[in-house]
């Protein structure tokens, strides 16, 4: 029994020398084809696989730093270019589906406009879908690719839907639902963002909760109204070629019946230069912005 654990020690020390060596050997390789900065070889994962005994995960690991290094190379320096970047991020993901820092973080890379990064939030969408088919109970991917249609893409529509699956993930937390319900409000679909909110306000598992849900909900009342009377004074410049002077000339037109106040009871301003209304400076309300 001592002689098989001695022999299975050497075969393991022997297999992991391998597998550093191989690490090595490429790396030289790589060295070897670079033409210029830009552009470099890389092995295939299916090339990676059959030669590393086992242990595609240290494999993953090397090359994750690799793309770290590539990319902080880079970053920030005017005119850089990250072609190699994707296929970096690829092999390290392929060679180990579940890791999740390379998902991730290498989404942002990807995703950020140059000289930050690659500028590819296409390349980053795709990545992070590979990662969450890949690992279907971690959340945060489905946060990162909200965020990345959010900021990168500003599809808002896209971003709210998926915020609202990740909000029904049985493992995120329940602040999702209300990250959900601001980005419907900002992407004009506020049928859906009141849904939620009142939910919230019904369900909500603390006063603190309820209690925003609540002033959620009366600030998308205010920017409906404001949108209203906004479409009321446009009228009121079609007609007479001018903006109204005052809230009690559309009030002389038949147009309103009193000077509008938004929930909270503070009135709404009126610019008689530009037609703009807007909320008091005075009024708590802050309408839903990202």
């Amino acid at each position: 029994m001592k002689s098989r654990s001695v022999l299975m020690g050497v075969l393991l020390a022997l297999a992991i020398g391998g597998v550093v060596e191989l690490g090595q050997r490429l790396e030289e390789r790589v060295a070897a084809y670079q033409h210029e900065e830009e552009a470099f070889w890389l092995p295939s994962a299916a090339t990676l696989r059959r030669w590393s005994f086992g242990f595609e995960g240290l494999l993953a690991d090397l090359y994750w730093l690799r793309a770290v290094q590539y990319y902080g190379r880079r970053v920030f320096r005017p005119g850089a270019r990250f072609e190699p970047l994707d296929a970096l991020l690829e092999l390290v993901t392929t060679l180990d589906p579940h890791f999740l820092a390379a998902y991730r973080f290498g989404a942002i890379f990807l995703a950020l406009p140059p000289p930050q990064g690659a500028g590819r939030p296409d390349r980053a969408l795709a990545l992070l879908d590979r990662g969450i088919a890949a690992n279907p109970g971690e959340w945060r991917l489905l946060l990162d690719k909200g965020f990345i249609l959010l900021w990168d893409v500003r599809d808002y529509a896209k971003a709210a839907e998926v915020f609202l699956h990740m909000s029904r993930h049985p493992r995120a937390p329940t602040w999702t639902r209300d990250l959900a319900a601001a980005v419907y409000a900002r992407a004009g679909r506020r049928e859906i963002a009141r849904r939620i909110w009142r939910d919230r306000l019904e369900y909500g598992e603390s006063e603190q909760v309820r209690e925003n849900a609540r002033y959620q909900l009366l600030c998308l009342q205010a920017e409906e109204e404001l949108e209203r009377l906004h479409e009321l004074v446009r009228a009121f410049q079609r007609e007479r070629g001018r903006w109204p002077a005052s809230w009690q000339e559309l009030i002389l037109a038949g147009k309103l019946k009193h000077p509008p106040q938004d929930p909270l009871g503070y009135p709404y301003r009126l610019d008689s230069t530009t037609g703009a209304v807007r909320l008091s400076a005075q009024s708590p309300l802050i309408l839903p912005r990202l």
